[in-house]
């Protein structure tokens, strides 16, 4: 990639990121209705081409998503947050079990502690969804500042 290439994908990682972080759960809306027109599009230049099942589903689907996203993504991280609780639980217990007498005392004590992030998360979802998808995308777009930054030290002192 050339030099000039990586500077502009990680000051648009950089920039996504920002927004993210400034926008929190807008981001959100914002891609569902860009999703949602996205798959009317779809659906509507495959009903041109004569794909009629296709582009009635993906047009349906687009409306869908547009009149009850954020219904869909409540129901879909619901659901996430009790798997991820009845995962939590299960696996709390089974390293509560499986202790054996040579393990060392840090380790299990450690192992213990991914389940209980699961379960506090989970009811984090099942709780409070809206404030869920709020820090997910601020921590989604921690991850996308530090990454541009990254590329960019990187891009900057390349050769290319």
């Amino acid at each position: 990639m050339k030099k000039t290439s990586q500077i502009i994908s990680a000051a648009m990682t950089l920039a996504l990121g920002i927004l993210f972080v400034i926008l929190k759960a807008d981001v959100v809306g914002i891609c569902l209705t860009v999703l949602g027109v996205a798959l009317i599009v779809v659906g509507v230049l495959d009903l041109i081409k004569m794909s009629v099942v296709s582009g009635v589903i993906k047009s349906v689907l687009g409306v869908a998503v547009l009149v009850a996203g954020w219904l869909l993504l409540d129901v879909a991280l619901l659901i996430l947050g009790i798997v991820l609780l009845i995962y939590g639980i299960l696996e709390f217990i089974k390293r509560l079990l499986g202790k054996k007498k040579g393990d060392r005392l840090w380790a299990y004590i450690l192992g213990l502690v991914s389940p209980v992030i699961c379960i506090v998360a989970s009811v984090f979802l099942i709780t409070s969804r809206g404030s869920a998808i709020e820090w997910t995308v601020i921590v989604g777009g921690i991850f996308l500042i530090i990454n541009g930054v990254l590329a960019l030290i990187s891009a900057v002192g390349s050769k290319n």
